[in-house]
Parts: C-alpha cells; structure tokens; sequence
C-alpha cells in the first residue's frame, strides 16, 4: 500500500503531467481538464492538511478574473464567448499552474519535462524504423 507521502508525489506527477503534456490527454476537453486539476488539487490539499488554503486560493484567483460562480473553463467562456476549447484550455491550465505555485504543490517541473522530451524521442526513433521498414517492402 502506498504512503501519504508517496500519494502527495503521485498525485503532483499527475498535476505536472497534465501541465507539460497535452491536457487534452487527460481531460479530454476544457472543463474536463478543469475538473481534473481541480480534483487533483483539491485531494493534495485534503492529505496535506491545506483544504481551507486551497479553497481560499481558488476564490481569490475567481475574484481576480471576475468568474462570478463560474470555474476557470466557465469563466473564460463567458469572457470570450467565441473562444475555442484549446484557448480555454490554455487559460485552465494557466490558472491552475497559480494555484499549485501559491500553495507550493511539489511538481518536479523538470524531471517530468526530462521524461516527456525522451518519450518524445523514443516515439520518433520508433516512427523511424517503421517508416524505414515500410521503405524496404
């Protein structure tokens, strides 16, 4: 069985993942990667014993952008009605990443952009042996 530690660490891989990979991934669209932020966050803040922290974090960020009752995907959209769901998105994960550097959620920003860019190179160096495979039938 896993640590509260160990559960802290994952669940901050997971924030940092959706941050440095494409959120789409995870979320599959701009409120979905909202919830899945908001849920992250809120469970680390639970186990860390911060929930009143993050609760007052994330009201004043709403305070800031005017979101009235609406979460970040909500409030971009009634700002910027015509906006499309990659656009939204960027402005979650924006302000999702203030959250977690006001409350200090331990991402290992660059481990996880060191494992990202090398299974990116992986992918291309496994792309090109099948493109050379197909190239020799």
């Amino acid at each position: 069985m896993a640590s509260i530690d160990e559960v802290v660490e994952h669940l901050a891989y997971r924030i940092g993942l959706i941050y440095y990979d494409n959120p789409f991934t995870y979320g599959g669209y701009a409120e979905g990667v909202n919830r899945l932020l908001e849920t992250y966050h809120e469970v680390w803040a639970e186990i860390v014993g911060r929930y009143e922290e993050f609760r007052d974090c994330c009201s004043k960020l709403w305070e800031e952008d005017e979101c009235g009752a609406n979460h970040f995907a909500g409030c971009y959209l009634a700002n910027h009605p015509d906006a499309d769901d990659e656009d939204v998105t960027e402005y979650v994960v924006r302000q999702w990443r203030k959250v977690s550097d006001r409350l200090g959620v331990p991402i290992r920003h660059e481990e996880i952009q060191r494992e990202l860019e090398e299974s990116w190179q992986e992918t291309q160096r496994m792309l090109e042996k099948v493109s050379r495979a197909e190239g020799q039938e």
